[in-house]
């Protein structure tokens, strides 16, 4: 849906199936509408009055950001705006008035060159050509709480898309999966150093947090169970002599500054976490935007 209609566009679409590989098509369309499945990166068109609808999955929200580090969305004001909504009365997203989580990125002011929609769609309206080449990354985030109960807190604490909430309620291993569930959210599965640091420097390194770590089902064999994946082989970061198994009864996997196995009836904190979804199996028919949009040439 074109709303100022200024000339077509061409646009690269990369198909991906799990069974035929991937292909890449190009388009002409004088639309002005795009459904963002993973994350797409456009040129900013160097012509004047454009707007474009964008949309990703139901219970998703989108970020924005600009491509060069040197500049940033009120630089860019004069260009571009992006509005929380698809009504002609939509509010601007502006910087200064993001909600912002007490932890992770946003504590460190990484997340200062991100704008987050507060729905699963938002309209870009192009006001002015820039003068040099600018380009708009777009991506679709998980919607990030500010709690999960009187006892939690959360944040951005990886990256900009995904979210952490750590809950200070201590329950057992099994209580804290359901919780984390009951909030649409699953037990932390610890799967890069990155991430395990990430954390400790959010919430500290010397809190006891449950995992969804477990060979509950088979002793010796490790499974994410928020996953199903294997620990090994992959990351993993057991203290010294651990696993341990002691009195037979460890099956359950909890962090402190390191990997411990502990009894799942035990009672400490725990992380919840949630992702966009993994778009490596796209259907055929739902196209990904991988390259960049470009206004066509003229003689």
């Amino acid at each position: 849906m074109t709303l100022f209609p200024a000339g077509c566009i061409f646009i690269t679409l990369s198909l991906l199936s799990s069974i035929q590989g991937s292909a890449i098509v190009s388009r002409e369309l004088c639309g002005g509408s795009m459904h963002v499945v993973d994350s797409v990166v456009i040129d900013i068109p160097l012509q004047e009055n454009w707007a474009w609808e964008i949309q990703t999955d139901k219970d998703h929200i989108l970020v924005f950001d600009l491509v060069h580090q040197d500049w940033n969305f009120e630089q860019a004001k004069e260009f571009l705006a992006i509005h929380d909504g698809l009504g002609k009365d939509s509010p601007v997203l502006r910087q200064e008035n993001q909600k912002h989580h007490e932890v992770g990125l946003t504590a460190n002011n990484k997340l200062n060159r991100y704008l987050y929609s507060t729905s699963s769609v938002a309209q870009v309206r192009f006001k002015n050509a820039p003068k040099s080449s600018l380009k708009l990354r777009i991506q679709k985030a998980a919607d990030c709480p500010f709690s999960i109960g009187v006892e939690s807190q959360c944040g951005r604490v990886v990256d900009e898309t995904s979210c952490y909430c750590a809950t200070f309620t201590k329950r057992n291993q099994p209580s804290q999966t359901s919780f984390c569930s009951s909030n649409q959210m699953k037990l932390l599965s610890v799967e890069t150093y990155a991430e395990e640091q990430a954390i400790y420097a959010a919430w500290g390194a010397s809190v006891n947090f449950w995992t969804s770590g477990s060979d509950v089902y088979s002793e010796g064999t490790w499974v994410w169970e928020s996953t199903g994946a294997r620990i090994y082989p992959g990351y993993a970061n057991w203290a010294t002599y651990e696993p341990n198994n002691n009195e037979n009864s460890e099956d359950c996997l909890m962090i402190l500054n390191g990997w411990y196995d502990y009894t799942c009836a035990s009672t400490f904190d725990a992380i919840c976490e949630v992702h966009p979804p993994n778009n490596t199996n796209v259907s055929t028919t739902q196209p990904t935007v991988t390259t960049t949009l470009k206004a066509p040439t003229t003689e």
